[in-house]
């Protein structure tokens, strides 16, 4: 059984009668948001495909947290506008696109971004935004009733802390961030607060303003953290949701929102899925803030939709696991079309039925296609050209497939932008100086080499590749001896071609490539 599956039973256990159950996701748009991330939207989706599988009814939302208050400036924004610092503590959507795109604000450039991606994977969602819900008054009734309940809500906030509650804090407590109607910073200071009137005073440490305001009509007020969560539970009726897994530690976020939700609200928190990190190999930090930052849509760049939505589909949620920008993408290319392939002929286990239905994407038709290492192998070949490509598969004799032009492009982005020391260029003349160094033996190999190539009307790699192991391996040496000798000769033969110890598979180059571009180079 999926895990979407066995979170789906969970749910519908729960609350079995249940007209239509609501599976949720949020982040907010601080910066590009970055694939890790994608598991807030990804895990709430399968789940809502396993509620639908087992015929519930399901909404799916998406919460964008743009009226959160901007942190930081992340280095992508920082390297094309200079001033940004001035605008921390406003609201995401309060603050200026610095890209100068057609998007209003911030916050909406970063969505967009993030939205069009979800798109392309075939993922439709309901989103919702936040400070259009927040502006428009929808929460002042809650606003108001946090205010009301603030002490309540310091008291259970402190069972989960170490240190001693104190009255003085305590009565100074305001479970709100305010955003001031001048400067539109949060950097203020509560003075006070009414309960029957519902008149609070603020004083902004920013522009110096003193002004008071009555929440149920002031609607640049929003809920700390840690109250919103379960407020916003109650509001959408969520029955799941999914978060990292620090808000899953015993005494983080969830716990307390329970709490809180249960106590302050009279709503039973959603079942909760902590998920863990995605990493990167040799990138040191993921996050929006840093300029280091691989997002859905860049990983769209080297890898297709329904590719995305198996890696996603396929780690349990609380698996950690990285991302490398090496053969591994190869591998998982193999993978996925090993698993495809049973799916299709109807042999795939259980899991991996599972697994396809949900990564998969409705409307598209499926069939094996061009493998994505065959594709991968023989682009650098032909230069990374679309029409000798096609040759060159036809040439091996296999099929150029449907989606073969979308695995082209991506095995293309993939080899450049992160392999380009498979990039091989063969030499323009012939490479006389190494060639001096060779033994005679090792020259006849060469030759014997050559003259075969030079001889055959088609060059097939099956062929070219059993007559270049019957030249090198000695049938009276061991195992071991031979693949030794095959290291010689192979470092000889892309020295003579490419002037590296290293190069493409060469049974697939030679079948591949013009034999005019490389002929005379062994000719030596």
């Amino acid at each position: 059984m999926h895990w979407s599956e066995r979170i789906a039973d969970k749910i519908i256990e729960r609350d079995p009668n249940k007209d239509c159950y609501v599976c949720a996701g949020g982040g907010s748009p601080s910066g590009s948001i970055h694939i890790g991330n994608f598991r807030d939207l990804a895990i709430p989706y399968f789940v809502a495909l396993a509620l639908r599988k087992k015929g519930k009814k399901v909404r799916f939302i998406y919460s964008f947290d743009d009226f959160d208050r901007m942190r930081k400036v992340p280095v992508n924004v920082s390297k094309v506008v200079d001033g940004y610092d001035e605008y921390i503590g406003c609201p995401y959507t309060y603050v200026p696109n610095p890209f100068g795109t057609e998007e209003p604000n911030y916050g909406a450039y970063f969505e967009k971004e993030f939205a069009e991606a979800v798109e392309r994977m075939g993922i439709e969602v309901e989103y919702i935004y936040q400070t259009k819900e927040y502006t428009s008054g929808r929460y002042a009734n809650e606003v108001a009733y946090a205010l009301e309940k603030r002490k309540e809500i310091y008291d259970i906030q402190m069972t989960f802390k170490s240190q001693e509650a104190n009255d003085e804090d305590r009565e100074k407590y305001y479970p709100v961030a305010v955003y001031c109607s001048k400067c539109h910073h949060d950097q203020v200071v509560i003075e006070s607060y009414n309960d029957e009137t519902h008149e609070l005073t603020y004083h902004c440490k920013i522009c110096g303003q003193t002004e008071t305001v009555n929440v149920l009509e002031y609607f640049d007020i929003k809920l700390a953290w840690k109250i919103d969560w379960p407020m916003r539970w109650k509001a959408e009726g969520v029955d799941f949701e999914a978060g990292g897994i620090d808000h899953a530690t015993p005494g983080g976020s969830y716990d307390v929102s329970t709490v809180i939700a249960k106590e302050i609200f009279g709503y039973q928190a959603p079942v909760f899925q902590g998920y863990g990190w995605l990493g990167f190999q040799g990138v040191s930090s993921m996050h929006s803030s840093s300029g280091i930052n691989i997002t859905p849509a860049a990983a769209l760049k080297f890898y297709t939709p329904e590719l995305i939505r198996w890696l996603f589909a396929k780690y349990e949620p609380e698996d950690a696991y990285n991302f490398y920008f090496d053969d591994t993408i190869i591998r998982h290319y193999s993978e996925f079309d090993k698993g495809l392939a049973s799916y299709l002929d109807g042999t795939a286990e259980e899991f991996t039925k599972s697994l396809f239905d949900l990564c998969l994407i409705e409307g598209r038709e499926y069939q094996n296609e061009t493998s994505f290492n065959t594709i991968s192998s023989l682009a650098p070949i032909v230069n990374f050209n679309h029409e000798s490509l096609k040759k060159a598969i036809a040439a091996l004799d296999l099929e150029w497939t449907p989606r073969a032009d979308e695995r082209f492009e991506k095995a293309t982005y993939f080899i450049n932008t992160y392999q380009p020391e498979k990039i091989f260029k063969l030499l323009e003349e012939k490479n006389t100086e190494y060639a001096a160094t060779i033994s005679a033996e090792e020259k006849e190999i060469v030759k014997k080499l050559h003259d075969y190539l030079a001889n055959a009307e088609t060059v097939k790699d099956k062929e070219v590749q059993q007559f270049i192991y019957d030249c090198v391996n000695n049938p009276e040496l061991t195992k071991k001896e031979n693949m030794a000798i095959q290291q010689r000769y192979f470092k000889i033969f892309y020295n003579l071609l490419f002037g590296t110890d290293a190069g493409p598979r060469l049974y697939l180059f030679f079948a591949a490539s013009n034999k005019s571009s490389y002929i005379e180079l062994l000719n030596i």
